[in-house]
């Protein structure tokens, strides 16, 4: 293999090395986890309080939950388990299972399971059932819904907690997490429990558990029960009193005044536990967690608290979130068993809770927290609002564009073209400007406002017009491409930006992540990577070509590959770092991206063969970057080096599957998916023959010219930058739980750009001496297979 194909190969070989030389030289700001020893307890205990949120906590109304929070590293904490909404059992088994795991329910469109039964106390023979006849079922009422079921269930039919755990494992949403429910007791090997609920946490084959109905109110059986295991789990069900289920939800599922007496009861068992916990000798570690919603609630954060060994007045956070001060449910088994000197096991996805950091005065925190919730809330309650924005605002570009395209005058000079196409023009930049506009309100503290969603929406629509403003107004929009350029642009420099100072507008973004649905808390979540992926292509596409035109033809390729080569090392080295954009299925799909765009612009034969190679270049990248991961300490690894653990441990098809199953249920239901119609629309009438994305070809007294009247050279770099762009949003499509939301999010962005690019002005025709708008070059190639790609005049073949 020599010339072209030997450079490419040389190429590709170069970025992946230095990606991964990077990649190594790279950091961890996860910082260094105390050691083991030093969050040694001679005990835990956990306690749940179902409904538990930050607004709850009040020195005057809760004066013991206050006190504890004073002397503790505190923060939110998600309690998603293995279904939408958290409920009772849910939280609990997560809770057990330091993984998301469900209790068996009508909801989601699951059959009814059976479950445990009690005698009937009215039937005849008093408590006992006759021999022949089954135990009749308890009276439940099967038609509710959400948590109200789960409730009723823990009230009355949860006498044998271990079938129910059994249950619980062979759920198919349990399953699908790879989840093992009452893995926690069986690695601590003994419990007592308070609450009848709070069994699914431990309950596992031959694992002794003591078990009361409720805290004891008497110092010397409390004591008892504090003493008879080294983990003790209660679990102070108030809230679910507070309220009823019903059909429609509810913001926290209870009414005014019996919650505000639910705390106070919650308050007081509080204060209860904690003087019995000042009798004990040795140190006690107290972690303290809202478990789940309660009644028909809607998700939300909850309350998280640690206080005892390891644990210092501070934030909350943990390896699995990676931020401060966010914490998740399934992260309080892993934080036991390191306590007590465990290991756990290899089922468990959570990671230990530590504190960092100092925090301000509990009443700011505290404020700080609610804040969070209700960013939080915000987003969650309203991502399908935003999504089907995307949808209706390109659809309208597209519309209006297949209306203006054919009215307008052909031919006309730019000052005279007719105002609807200008003015369509401004629209599908402000459409553009759309997706990045949702991080930049990020930079606004709208949670703080009366209205979150108002404020919310007022900060997107003024970015918006402010990165119109600057793409229609700048100097670049004399330039034929300048202004779409600018928006790309700024796309990619505040994607970039973010991701290098913790992520800040990525959280709670329209088109972000949010520790509700705990799928991510930093780094680059799967709708971001299609905006990167598009920016990223273009914008270096552009500085490439503009690179290679300052260089003789000899020297073009290779200035023009060094330059791609360049920017994908540092975008791929940004979205694959752990401590940085940490998307794994990301890199898997930017680095082809890149290498294609460097063997298309320069010249290099696409072949199969070499696509196949760059497909295997980026398994080898990503496959390195979690391997470098892996070998890091256990508490501070990613996702990435957590599936290389699973991948060891054998159950990393349990995530691969899940990520499949969520690629299904976005493709059928997500509002985002309606945007690839659009796209394909938007495709036909722009690529149709004749279409305004066609190239034009030689006629009497007029030279060649690309798409929409750009010269030859820039549709070359055009259409080598969408091919590219193609393939990683193809790659990130498959790899990724996100589906087909990904490259939806990206035509958000690409496709107004390119109904503006087909509805500019005409530039007409031109005389062999001229390029589009009269500008002089050096004459058009001698042959049908020759473009000019620099500015000097030098041609290079298009094979």
């Amino acid at each position: 293999m020599s010339g072209p194909a030997a450079r490419g190969s040389r190429c590709a070989a170069a970025l992946v090395a230095l990606v991964l030389l990077l990649l190594v030289g790279l950091p961890s700001t996860a910082g260094a986890a105390a050691g083991a020893e030093g969050h040694a307890a001679d005990r835990v205990v956990v306690v749940g309080v179902p409904g538990l949120t930050w607004a709850d906590v009040d020195p005057a109304s809760t004066p013991q939950l206050w006190a504890l929070a004073e002397e503790s590293a505190i923060g939110a904490t998600s309690v998603r388990a293995a279904r939408s909404t958290s409920c009772l059992l849910d939280g609990w088994a997560t809770l057990g299972a330091g993984n998301r795991a469900r209790f068996p329910g009508t909801d989601e469109g699951l059959p009814p399971v059976p479950l445990p039964t009690l005698p009937d106390p009215e039937a005849p023979g008093g408590d006992t059932a006759p021999e022949e006849e089954a135990p009749e079922e308890p009276r439940l009422d099967t038609s509710l819904t959400r948590c109200g079921l789960q409730e009723r269930v823990a009230a009355v039919a949860l006498g044998d907690p271990q079938a129910t755990v059994a249950r619980t494992a062979e759920d198919e949403g349990t399953v699908r997490f790879g989840a093992e429910p009452g893995a926690l007791g069986e690695a601590v090997g003994c419990a007592s429990v308070s609450g009848r609920a709070a069994a699914l946490a431990v309950a596992a084959d031959g694992v002794p558990l003591t078990t009361v109905p409720a805290l004891p109110a008497d110092p010397a059986e409390l004591v008892e029960l504090l003493t008879a295991c080294p983990l003790t789990l209660v679990s102070l069900d108030q809230l679910a009193d507070a309220g009823a289920p019903g059909a429609e939800p509810t913001d926290d599922g209870t009414r005014p005044e019996p919650r505000a007496s639910a705390l106070t009861r919650i308050d007081d068992a509080l204060g209860r536990l904690r003087a019995g916990l000042d009798a004990l000798p040795g140190d006690t570690l107290l972690l303290l967690a809202g478990i789940s919603e309660v009644n028909d609630g809607r998700p939300q954060l909850h309350v998280g608290m640690a206080a005892g060994p390891g644990f210092d007045v501070g934030w909350l956070t943990s390896a699995s979130t990676g931020r401060v001060p966010f914490v998740q449910l399934i992260d309080v088994a892993p934080t036991v068993l390191r306590a007590l000197g465990l290991d756990p096991p290899a089922s468990m996805n959570g990671q230990p809770w530590r504190s960092t950091g100092e925090r301000p005065p509990l009443p700011e925190a505290v404020a700080e927290l609610e804040r969070v919730n209700v960013a939080a809330i915000t987003h969650y309650r309203n991502t399908g609002v935003f999504f089907w924005t995307f949808v209706v605002v390109g659809a309208a570009v597209v519309g209006l564009g297949v209306l203006v395209v054919g009215s307008g005058r052909r031919g006309a000079r730019p000052g005279s073209w007719p105002p609807i196409r200008r003015a369509l023009r401004l629209l599908c930049l402000a459409a553009a400007a759309l997706p990045v506009a949702t991080f930049l309100a990020g930079a606004v503290p709208w949670e703080r406002a009366p209205a979150p969603l108002a404020a919310l929406v007022t900060a997107v629509v003024v970015a918006d017009l402010g990165v119109l403003a600057v793409a229609a107004l700048g100097p670049w929009r004399r330039r034929r491409l300048g202004p779409a350029l600018a928006v790309l642009a700024l796309t990619l420099v505040t994607l970039v930006g973010d991701v290098l100072t913790g992520s800040a507008l990525e959280l709670n973004g329209p088109l972000g992540y949010d520790a509700i649905v705990a799928g991510r808390f930093t780094g680059y979540g799967n709708l971001t990577f299609g905006l990167l992926s598009v920016s990223a292509l273009t914008v270096t596409a552009a500085l490439a070509a503009t690179a290679g035109r300052r260089f003789p033809a000899g020297r073009a390729r290779r200035r023009t590959a060094a330059v791609v080569l360049g920017a994908g090392l540092l975008t791929v080295a940004v979205i694959g770092a752990p401590p940085l954009g940490r998307d794994f299925g990301g890199v898997l799909a930017a680095l082809p991206g890149f290498l294609l765009l460097a063997m298309l612009l320069a010249r290099v034969r696409v072949t199969v063969v070499r696509l196949g190679a760059i497909l295997a270049a980026a398994v080898v990248a990503v496959s390195t970057v979690a391997v470098l991961d892996w070998i890091r300490p256990p508490t501070e690894r990613t996702h990435l080096g957590r599936f290389v653990e699973q991948v060891l441990t054998g159950e990393a098809w349990t995530v691969v599957s899940r990520k499949a199953q969520a690629n299904i249920g976005i493709l059928l239901g997500s509002p985002l998916a309606w945007m690839l119609p659009v796209a394909l629309v938007a495709a036909v009438w722009l690529l149709r023959p004749g279409g305004p994305l066609r190239s034009v070809p030689a006629g009497p007294g007029r030279a060649p010219r690309g798409p929409a009247g750009l010269p030859l050279e820039d549709a070359a770099v055009l259409r080598a930058a969408l091919v590219s762009v193609a393939l990683s949003l193809t790659i990130g499509a498959v790899v990724n739980d996100s589906g087909v939301a990904l490259p939806a999010t990206a035509a958000a962005l690409l496709v107004p750009l390119l109904v503006w690019l087909a509805v500019g002005p005409d530039p007409g025709s031109t005389g062999a001496g001229e390029s589009a708008g009269g500008a002089p070059h050096s004459g058009r190639a001698d042959g049908p297979d020759r473009v000019t790609v620099v500015s000097r005049g030098s041609t290079v073949g298009n094979t």
